[in-house]
Formats: structure tokens, C-alpha cells, sequence
């Protein structure tokens, strides 16, 4: 672990590169917004503000504040993954809505964590591993 923090002060040098965070962040998303008008009065607010926030520091505060940036970043996303335990998600089962959320906002932390912290994630080793190299 980088005895720094955040340990990248940009996400890989471009915070608005194609980063695994953002699939993440909006695939939960999707799943917010399919739920959103399901019952009356009943909206999954706490979930869809934690992912405007994790989205917003990402993408903008990171570069210019980076430890502020990675806080809210992982806050926002932490926040989005407590929220399937709330009471408004209790009625959807794990297979649908619910369970996106929760994998669009473990994609999502896999990235924050490991820019914010420089360990190593499932998917960013996946990524370097076996994907990259196809690229370019």
C-alpha cells in the first residue's frame, strides 16, 4: 500500500480516461432508475445521490483536490453500497434491480480503491493481466 493518499493524485494521469469506475457508477445508476418510480412517494434517494457524489468527485474534484476527491469518491460509493440494506430495496430480490446496484458499486469501488489507496483490485489486475495487451 502507497504510504501516500491518495496514492494516485490523478487517476491514471486522466481522471476522465476510460476507467472501470464509470461502468460501474452508471450500471448502478441504471438500476436506481428502473426502480425509481416503482411505488408511489417511495424513491431510492440515498443510493442515487451516494452515486452523483462518487461520480462527481471522480470526474472533477480528484484532479484538482486529490485527497478530497478520493474521500468523497469512496464515501460516495461506500454510501451507494450501504444503501441495498436499506428499506426501500427489501421488496427486490438480489437477482435484478438490487443486486446491480451492488455489483455496479463494487466495479466502481474496485477502481476508487485502487487509486485511492494503491492496492491491488480483481479487476484492475484482470485489466493489466489479460485485456490491455489486446489493445493496443
Amino acid at each position: 500500500m502507497s504510504a501516500n493518499f491518495p496514492a494516485d493524485l490523478v487517476p491514471d494521469g486522466a481522471a476522465l480516461a476510460p476507467h472501470h469506475v464509470y461502468i460501474g457508477l452508471l450500471l448502478a445508476l441504471l438500476a436506481v432508475a428502473i426502480v425509481w418510480d416503482d411505488a408511489a412517494g417511495k424513491e431510492p434517494w440515498v443510493g442515487a445521490v451516494a452515486l452523483l457524489l462518487a461520480s462527481f468527485a471522480f470526474a472533477t474534484v480528484w484532479t484538482y483536490y486529490p485527497a478530497t476527491g478520493a474521500v468523497l469518491s469512496l464515501a460516495g460509493v461506500s454510501l451507494a453500497l450501504a444503501s441495498t440494506a436499506l428499506p426501500f430495496w427489501q421488496s427486490y430480490a438480489w437477482v435484478g434491480p438490487r443486486g446491480v446496484l451492488l455489483l455496479g458499486a463494487l466495479v466502481a469501488l474496485d477502481d476508487v480503491a485502487e487509486h485511492a489507496f494503491g492496492v491491488w483490485t480483481p479487476l484492475d489486475a484482470l485489466w493489466k493481466a489479460h485485456l490491455v495487451q489486446h489493445i493496443h
